[in-house]
């Protein structure tokens, strides 16, 4: 695998190799090799060996930009949407990745790096064979781990969409979205659309039939290197691997599912949980966690269980939202309590593994099943409860959610805030996060929940917009439990202290 990486270098003309002495002022740069076991979306294993530069090695100002140091990722609840949008309109998903996307680009900085390891013979570095001055090598195109390499790329394949004279592609980029593209196109005298989200150097497409589909892959694999074994169809029998999610998709019957078994499996075997007794929750609604002035366990391996779960959450598990909201409170000062709290979490997380996010094609919209509490709620029958919280039935509606607690931060007496947005009968947006403010009643604890969650439902009107699913100015009905709360936000009741 290094060796094919070399190759590969050499083939693209990465770098050119020059004496040291003509770096003068700049300071060249470190680099060293990764390896890496990368999964196919057939399942296979591919051993891979990624030359990167050692970008904290770079001087800002003189080797890059301080402003260019981001690449292209579409967030996961854009990919979600266009997921739960592809199956409601009950178009072709497919994937395909790019290999070495980060050579694609040109280098408008002077950058000089070191020679790679196996350029080292016994121990000596390559020389000029006329003169024997040591050599370095003077980098021409992106290189993995350069600080502007991410945004370089992003900005060659956003050319290549919107406005390369020679493949004429004529996307159009979201305004809810910089990372989709939309592209609406007669093909053989009939109407087609494709929307594709990027993800670094990953896409995923949504097209509107083969011939659209293949009409783009033509142009995307002439311009550009495809790796065949993590490209193709996302089908029931033939899943995608996308961003970690295990992707499944019925065309026909309209149903797309996804989950993360996989990588709750791999994080359960990690910490040893798989043999302890299962738990029926991520984690219980009066837990006490004590603040510590001092942490008591290892933060290292604390923070590993804890961003790993949090990466789930973010992707496919909003049911966990809250008890990893709950346990990175206590990042910096983690004791034996919070480490039970966390392994806790992940049994939850693998004997639900099964557990899944799942999109349904419908004539008509999202129908939850909504449970209030209150006082008034409870003289009602099940039947009456759940008719006054269904939303209007319209297929791609989006509608959300919003709720918050009162204090319920024992520490701070901080309220939590908590959102989710259902698209398609299926969550495509979610957060849980204690509140900045201190709250002085649940009113004003709601307030501060809507307020934080209209940003949110902002983002995903534009995209519904965007996609021709939904008319301008055509507002989402937001869901609050709060009386008072609802009464404010319409204008009909006033208040000094919320």
């Amino acid at each position: 695998s290094m060796g094919r990486e070399r190759n590969t270098l050499s083939d693209w003309g990465t770098w050119v190799m020059v004496p040291r002495s003509s770096c003068g002022r700049h300071r060249t740069v470190r680099c060293k090799y990764v390896y890496k076991k990368k999964t196919n979306k057939d399942g296979s294993l591919q051993y891979k060996s990624r030359l990167v530069a050692c970008g904290y090695s770079q001087i800002a100002g003189m080797d890059y930009f301080s402003d260019q140091t981001y690449a292209g990722v579409c967030s996961y609840p854009s990919m979600r949407f266009l997921m739960s949008l592809d199956c409601q309109k009950g178009y072709i998903l497919s994937q395909t990745d790019i290999t070495g996307a980060y050579l694609e680009s040109y280098l408008d900085e002077t950058i000089f790096m070191e020679p790679p390891p196996d350029m080292f013979m016994n121990g000596q570095p390559p020389r000029d064979p006329k003169t024997g001055e040591e050599l370095v090598c003077l980098l021409k195109r992106g290189l993995y781990g350069l600080k502007q390499a991410g945004y370089a790329w992003s900005q060659v394949f956003k050319e290549f969409l919107l406005r390369d004279p020679t493949y004429s592609m004529g996307f159009v980029e979201f305004t809810g979205e910089p990372n989709m593209y939309r592209k609406t196109f007669k093909l053989n005298g009939k109407e087609e659309e494709i929307i594709i989200g990027i993800y670094v150097d990953d896409c995923l497409i949504a097209s509107s039939s083969e011939e659209a589909r293949k009409w783009f892959m033509e142009r995307l694999e002439a311009r550009f290197p495809v790796n065949p074994k993590s490209s193709g169809l996302i089908t029931w029998d033939s899943p995608g691997l996308v961003l970690s999610m295990h992707v499944r998709y019925d065309r026909l019957k309209g149903i797309l599912e996804l989950n993360q078994i996989a990588a709750i499996e791999a994080l359960a075997k990690k910490i040893n949980v798989t043999d302890d007794a299962p738990r029926s929750l991520p984690i219980t609604e009066n837990v006490r966690l004590p603040k510590l002035a001092k942490p008591e366990v290892s933060q290292t391996d604390y923070l590993s269980v804890v961003g790993s779960t949090l990466h789930i959450c973010q992707v496919s598990r909003p049911d966990c939202a809250f008890a990893v909201g709950v346990l990175s409170r206590h990042s910096a000062t983690p004791g034996a309590a919070h480490m039970i709290a966390a392994r806790n979490l992940v049994n939850y997380l693998y004997n639900s593994r099964q557990l899944c996010i799942r999109y349904c094609r419908s004539k008509h919209g999202n129908m939850p099943d909504i449970y209030e509490k209150g006082s008034e709620v409870a003289k009602k029958t099940m039947e009456e409860r759940l008719v006054a919280s269904i939303p209007i039935e319209a297929s791609n509606s989006a509608d959300m959610y919003v709720d918050a607690d009162f204090a319920g931060d024992p520490n701070t007496r901080r309220s939590t805030s908590g959102m989710v947005i259902i698209l398609n009968q299926g969550p495509i947006s979610w957060w849980s996060r204690i509140q900045k403010l201190c709250a002085q009643s649940s009113t004003e604890s709601e307030i501060y929940a809507a307020t934080e969650s209209v940003k949110e439902a902002i983002h995903i009107k534009l995209l519904c917009e965007e996609s021709g699913i939904r008319v301008s100015n055509n507002p989402i009905v937001i869901w609050e439990g709060n009386n008072a709360c609802i009464q404010m936000g319409h204008g009909l009741r006033g208040s000094k202290s919320a």
